[in-house]
């Protein structure tokens, strides 16, 4: 391992709080409405690539007008859509704003590591912010009562992980489904890096 546990801290912290307000502003905003506002994420990456420490980037006019462009026409492509319009709740709009600042941080802060550390594999990477990323996304789950929830709906269905059947996982919540996808991510992960 070539970066320090807590660069992947605050890694897993970024990931695992952007993934969360997104899945959790679906429960107050379509789904319409959240990809308009998701579509937008290329502006506050420019925007934090330019003033996080390590990068500094400094992008031409012309690109930053690309960029508005581009979210524009999303925006419009989005909207044009009369029968699923957006429905907008100021918990989700909020929720889903911190998500895409949340992104703009984590691509840029990815890059920062990779540029700091050049030795730092792709495989440590998400080795280990899935290694730190799993309590994070367990605690709340415990709290909630959902883990047991889910233990129960896994073992009436008799589950075989082996299989690569995932169709059970849309029964369980997003912020499940993605706990689940981290574990098996985590083992394969484990089983690779021992091969």
């Amino acid at each position: 391992m070539v970066n320090p546990w807590k660069t992947y801290v605050k890694l897993s912290a970024v990931l695992m709080g952007s993934h969360g307000l997104t899945k959790g502003s679906l429960a107050f905003l379509n789904y319409p409405a959240q990809l308009m506002f998701k579509s937008t994420k290329v502006l506050p990456v420019m925007v934090m690539g330019a003033f996080i420490p390590g990068l500094r980037r400094k992008y031409p006019a012309h690109e930053y007008v690309s960029a508005i462009l581009l979210v524009l026409g999303l925006i419009l492509f989005t909207l044009a859509d009369t029968q699923t319009s957006p429905s907008f709740s100021v918990i989700g709009v909020i929720m889903v704003i911190g998500a895409v600042v949340m992104d703009s941080f984590l691509g840029n802060l990815q890059e920062v590591i990779f540029n700091m550390n050049p030795e730092t594999t792709q495989m440590e990477m998400l080795f280990c912010s899935t290694v730190v990323g799993l309590p994070l996304l367990i605690s709340p789950r415990v709290l909630t009562g959902e883990v047991f929830e889910a233990w129960n709906s896994c073992s009436e269905v008799m589950i075989c992980l082996c299989s690569l059947d995932y169709h059970w996982l849309e029964e369980l919540g997003c912020s499940l489904r993605s706990l689940f996808m981290r574990v098996i991510l985590l083992f394969s992960s484990a089983v690779s890096v021992n091969n």
